[in-house]
């Protein structure tokens, strides 16, 4: 038979705990652990530690971002692979053997040797904005795929990482592709290639970034045509993928060579002709700068798209 007043296991009343007024001494005591035990949301000194964002969250699960893109760009390599390449490969017959017939030289060489670095590059950075504009925003926003992965332990800044450097791969293939049929040309050493390559890399994770920057801030896919027809067009005819800047009015080549673009052309037409120089690592060194700025931009952008 219960005593009266007795506490019943089961009780609230009967369980001390911070709940229960005056047994907070109590309960401290008994879990010395908790005293102990630091919290991870805080830094050694006790303040509050802010979370890493931008190129600094980024770990190495953005390549598992970048192997998914990979291996659905491989299922669908018949639809992804040729198309993208007609064109520069027109540009290189209109413009190369077409136009270059009735130019003699350019800087001392013919004009399929001088254009044949802008189209390199140009066919490179298409690929790399078209993924990181039409391709990115139809995983995000129709696919939802981006928010599955997120769902995960990866995280924002790890998607976007891996978006980018898919798009930068994307421009390295298609590099690569042009740079086979300049090599059956003879316009190209083969000796060259892999630092082609590297430089194309980087070029697309700039534009890649930019791209994908863009991507954070529009609702829908008309708006990539300002993008589009506003910068990305017009850079390539103003940045001396095609003919000289010394032929564009001299108010406009300071706002040329300000555009990272052109040092990327220029550095690229310096290493197939073998006319490296001192200028040559300033103009590495503004493209590798320019990358990084774009790349923690759209980071830390295409976070507050993704989670608000």
């Amino acid at each position: 038979m219960t005593q009266p007043g007795a506490v019943q296991p089961d009780d609230p009343r009967g369980l001390a705990g911070p709940h229960v007024s005056g047994t907070e001494a109590t309960a401290a005591a008994a879990s010395p652990a908790a005293r102990t035990c630091p919290d991870p949301s805080r830094a050694p000194d006790g303040a509050r530690a802010r979370p890493k964002r931008g190129i600094a969250a980024v770990g190495p699960r953005f390549l598992q971002v970048w192997y998914r893109d990979a291996f659905v760009f491989v299922k669908l390599w018949k639809t992804n692979l040729f198309p993208p390449l007609i064109e520069p490969y027109l540009y290189l017959l209109a413009l190369g053997l077409g136009v270059g017939f009735y130019v003699s030289e350019i800087d001392g060489v013919d004009y399929l040797t001088f254009v044949a670095p802008g189209i390199i590059v140009t066919s490179a950075i298409l690929q790399a904005t078209f993924e990181c504009t039409y391709g990115s925003y139809f995983r995000m926003s129709f696919q939802s795929t981006f928010d599955a992965i997120i769902s995960t332990p990866v995280n924002p800044e790890e998607v976007s990482m891996g978006e980018i450097c898919w798009g930068a791969s994307r421009a390295t293939l298609a590099a690569a592709a042009i740079m086979v049929s300049l090599a059956a040309f003879g316009r190209l050493e083969l000796i060259w290639a892999p630092v082609i390559l590297a430089l194309q890399f980087l070029v697309g994770m700039q534009f890649g970034a930019l791209s994908l920057l863009i991507t954070s801030k529009v609702r829908q896919t008309e708006y990539f045509n300002f993008f589009l027809s506003g910068i990305i067009f017009p850079a390539q005819m103003l940045t001396g993928a095609f003919f000289p800047l010394s032929r564009i009015p001299e108010m406009l080549q300071p706002i040329a060579w300000a555009v990272p673009l052109t040092s990327a052309i220029d550095l690229t037409r310096s290493i197939m002709l073998d006319r490296l120089g001192p200028h040559s690592l300033l103009q590495l060194a503004y493209v590798a700068v320019a990358t990084l700025v774009f790349v923690e931009l759209a980071l830390r952008h295409m976070r507050r798209r993704l989670i608000g």
